[in-house]
């Protein structure tokens, strides 16, 4: 071990003892340094060396912060700052780079003028043994009874994925043993179809993940003593009548570089009122609440997929588009609730005559339409069409009365690089075309009917 500052031995030892105070400070047993103000090391002892695995002759002339975590630098440069003009500085806690890995240590600074300006005594406490033995022994028994009734489930996860502590929350939300799940991988707790989520997530989350910012996740954990979930198999019931899974969303915070904790913390909480609240919005978004039937947005939508697939298979599809013909007679004779029940028996219609691989919307009014696909033959759009007609020839009695609605139908085949909006105008014109020859009948798009001015 090298004197103090090598290079300037005239400044301590100069006093009777003074070399007695020199060995004590080489022989204490925490670390102590000297920095100068940029945070260069400029003399260590003993327990510097072995905090640190190597000679203070080697680490002479070296920056102190490239020891320290990246996350903990900007704390330091601030300390090593604000220390001037203090007597002694304020204790910080940070991670340190050892040959054992990241250690967790208490800093406290001294400045030292009379030696030289800026530089800087700097005492250091490990507290990385202490922390683990303060968490394995719940010193902190308030904190924990937190954590441990909290309607949360946090988990920590070590960096190879496998749980190693987890709260009561696991075992009040989907009944697990904590110790049967402690050792296990955190996948085991997730549907199989949501693993790989997970295990991405774990690994976002290991590129810097910090509190303020974790990764999130929305998987279904598996209740205990429900069957495993695959890929080909519908979502199960326990004997209970509860489902085996529930969808949580997971946050992935990254400590595995904290000495203390040393993995993932993986907190998660039940997401299943959210995400029944979005598929209504959802289903409210894209259907019709009178029918039950999609409205124009999914037609839209749907009519634009099926067009790609068209384009990429060369299959055709159709597209049928519907106009009831007594829906304003109705209405101005029995009131609105009859035209009401005639839309929705025209929707029952619909849906008893199309496949399950059909789409039927409600565009709006009293106008509807079908997109059809994987027909072998064009003539099958053509039975459809008449099997629409027959369905809704049949009256239904309302308040007594005898009331029918016939529709007029247009129907035009896909063809390549047809866009949505041509493909919905040739079936519009079709319908008009039918309007116009008597209603109750159907029509195929013809070229001619791109001159033909439509009704007012």
């Amino acid at each position: 071990m090298p004197d103090p500052l090598p290079g300037s031995p005239d400044r301590l030892g100069n006093q009777p003892g003074d070399h007695v105070l020199t060995r004590m400070l080489r022989e204490l047993p925490d670390p102590v340094l000297v920095v100068d103000g940029s945070g260069v090391i400029r003399w260590g002892n003993g327990a510097a060396e072995r905090l640190f695995g190597r000679s203070v002759d080697d680490t002479v002339g070296v920056s102190g912060l490239e020891f320290v975590h990246p996350d903990d630098l900007h704390l330091v440069a601030v300390s090593l700052t604000s220390i001037q003009g203090k007597e002694v500085g304020v204790p910080i806690e940070i991670r340190l780079r050892t040959p054992e890995g990241w250690r967790l240590a208490e800093l406290v600074g001294t400045p030292i003028p009379w030696f030289a300006h800026g530089f800087v005594l700097l005492s250091l406490r490990d507290l990385t043994d202490r922390r683990r033995f303060e968490l394995a022994h719940n010193a902190d028994a308030r904190f924990r009874a937190v954590v441990q009734n909290a309607a949360v489930v946090t988990m920590l996860v070590d960096p190879d994925g496998v749980v190693t502590s987890c709260s009561g929350a696991l075992t009040r939300m989907l009944g697990h043993d904590p110790e049967l799940v402690e050792g296990r991988p955190l996948v085991d707790l997730v549907e199989d179809t949501d693993r790989a989520a997970v295990l991405a997530a774990l690994g976002r989350a290991a590129e810097g993940a910090a509190v303020a910012a974790p990764v999130t996740v929305t998987v279904h954990l598996l209740r205990a003593g429900g069957p495993t979930v695959h890929p080909t198999v519908s979502p199960t019931v326990t004997s209970a009548g509860d489902t085996a899974s529930v969808p949580f969303e997971l946050a992935v915070v990254d400590l595995v570089d904290d000495p203390t904790v040393g993995g993932y913390i993986v907190s998660g909480h039940d997401v299943t009122d959210r995400i029944r609240l979005e598929e209504e919005l959802s289903y409210r978004a894209f259907h019709d609440s009178l029918t039950g039937l999609g409205n124009r947005a999914l037609f839209q939508n749907r009519l634009g997929h099926a067009l790609e697939r068209s384009e990429r298979t060369g299959d055709q599809l159709a597209a049928l588009f519907l106009d009831m013909d007594g829906l304003k007679d109705a209405n101005d004779r029995l009131g609105h609730a009859a035209g009401d029940a005639l839309l929705q028996s025209m929707a029952a219609v619909l849906v008893g005559c199309i496949r399950k691989v059909d789409t039927a919307a409600r565009l709006g009014g009293d106008e509807f339409a079908v997109i059809v696909e994987d027909f072998a033959h064009p003539g099958e759009v053509f039975a459809l069409a008449e099997r629409i007609l027959d369905g809704c020839r049949t009256p239904m009695v309302v308040a007594g009365t005898p009331v029918s609605a016939t529709v007029s139908i247009g129907f035009t085949f896909s063809k390549p690089g047809i866009t949505v909006d041509e493909l919905m105008s040739n079936a519009d014109r079709a319908m008009y075309t039918a309007k116009d020859r008597g209603k109750d009948r159907y029509e195929q798009f013809e070229e001619w009917m791109l001159a033909a001015v439509e009704p007012v």
